[in-house]
């Protein structure tokens, strides 16, 4: 990596930085993207095992609602995209519950915390479901959204962007989730290939270890990961989609990116937002047994009160022998630091109790067992992020450009209510690349 002058050195090849890159070297600016890893997706790591019906994602994996930032590109690259299979089934203790239709439930209990939210209160959900009149399987059905869906702790988590998130969702009938056909990095591979010559301009396995910067200059130290030589690289803007769990590391991790001098507004901010873990686990066996099951067998989620992996669904409408595990926010603590065959004993143990199996049996069916670990991931370092209580202001001043030279990008700084989501990840690399042009 000789010295260049760039007009935009971006950090991380994800959703948000390759978009950046896309829309920034469309317009005939001179950019560069340096990504950690020898691959490119952030936080969407699918893999194509032969062995496999269909692709096997171990990061993102559905496409919420109809934000045009997906779509657009679904339709320009032609993407196959099928929707989900949505019936959830509820189960507590092995049994299944018979008590209604579970999101309608969990939808009730969220409708009187959008209305709460609407009044100018923020508080912890777990304070909001202290004083709602919602029979006690409800709250606990929307406890286990909650802090299934966002990662995040009830205790901690405010229900203002709660809200704000699902009067986001609304508007895209979020509700409706889909999956892509080929896998979710046909998307990535999709925004790549608008790069024009992208293979001189996209640089993997360089870990940017420090940002030393003023007004309209900067120089960027990258580390290669494959030889240790440490070079600099020039440029007047810098783009940085690095994951919040990187803004928040300290001195001493490998991933920390170090800033001279420090964007002291930006960084707090990052600070107060929270990262939340989440561990899933995707089993293949031999057969799809659970859809001989008259209770379960037309199920896309099962949703349980089990200690560690509460939330499972399956490939529905596509028939495959797959599951999926979900074990996030305080379900995932325990296993963060477990070693692969503790965590697939655990998922299993807690699949057998759901579907009224063993664990003995289950292993005699089971074929493959994937897991990425992102919490050990050091250039993740966790899943995505939410706010705390009182805290609403924290993603807007994250996403304020520092000085016309620092600009934040990624899921943690969207400010429309699709944090924690692709397409709002898609869309934070769309803001950050138009400031840039307004202003060069």
């Amino acid at each position: 990596m000789s010295a260049s002058d760039y007009d935009a050195v971006i950090i991380g090849a994800g959703a948000a930085g390759l978009t950046a890159f896309r829309e920034l070297d469309r317009a005939g600016c001179k950019v560069i993207c340096l990504e950690a890893r020898d691959r490119i997706g952030g936080r969407i790591l699918t893999l194509h095992d032969a062995l496999s019906p269909v692709p096997i994602e171990l990061g993102a994996e559905f496409i919420h609602g109809r934000a045009p930032e997906i779509w657009d590109i679904i339709h320009s690259a032609r993407l196959a995209v099928y929707d989900c299979g949505e019936n959830a089934v509820h189960i507590e203790n092995g049994n299944v519950q018979r008590d209604g239709d579970a999101w309608e439930l969990v939808h009730e209990v969220m409708q009187e915390m959008e209305a709460r939210a609407s009044k100018g209160e923020d508080e912890t959900f777990a304070a909001f479901l202290e004083q709602s009149k919602h029979p006690d399987n409800a709250k606990r059905l929307a406890t286990s959204y909650v802090e299934g869906f966002n990662a995040a702790r009830k205790e901690v988590i405010g229900i203002a962007s709660l809200a704000e998130d699902a009067r986001a969702s609304d508007e895209i009938d979020g509700d409706h989730s889909f999956r892509l056909l080929n896998g979710y990095d046909s998307l990535m591979l999709h925004l790549l290939s608008g790069v024009n010559l992208w293979q001189s301009k996209l640089r993997l396995n360089a870990i940017v270890e420090k940002i030393n910067w003023k007004r309209e200059s900067a120089r960027v130290g990258v580390r290669s990961a494959r030889t240790g030589e440490l070079q600099m690289i020039r440029g007047r803007r810098v783009v940085i989609t690095v994951p919040l769990g990187l803004l928040q590391a300290d001195p001493d991790a490998p991933s920390f990116i170090g800033f001279e001098p420090e964007p002291t507004s930006a960084l707090n901010a990052a600070r107060v937002l929270r990262f939340g873990h989440v561990i899933r686990i995707v089993f293949r066996f031999r057969e799809p047994f659970w859809e001989a099951d008259s209770e379960i067998g037309k199920a896309g989620f099962l949703l349980s009160n089990e200690r560690f992996f509460p939330t499972w669904w399956t490939t529905a409408p596509v028939h495959a022998p797959i599951l999926t595990g979900w074990s996030a926010g305080p379900h995932a603590d325990e296993l963060l630091v477990q070693p692969r065959s503790d965590i697939i004993e655990r998922a299993l143990a807690d699949l057998a109790r759901i579907i009224k199996s063993t664990p003995e049996k289950l292993n005699s069916l089971l074929e493959g067992a994937h897991l990425h670990d992102w919490h050990a991931d050091p250039f993740a370092r966790g899943a995505y992020s939410y706010v705390p209580a009182g805290a609403m202001e924290a993603r807007k001043a994250l996403a304020e450009p520092v000085e016309e030279t620092l600009y934040f990008a990624g899921e943690a700084t969207e400010i429309h209510g699709h944090s924690a989501t692709v397409h709002g990840a898609i869309a934070s690399g769309k803001r950050v690349a138009e400031h840039i042009l307004k202003t060069r």
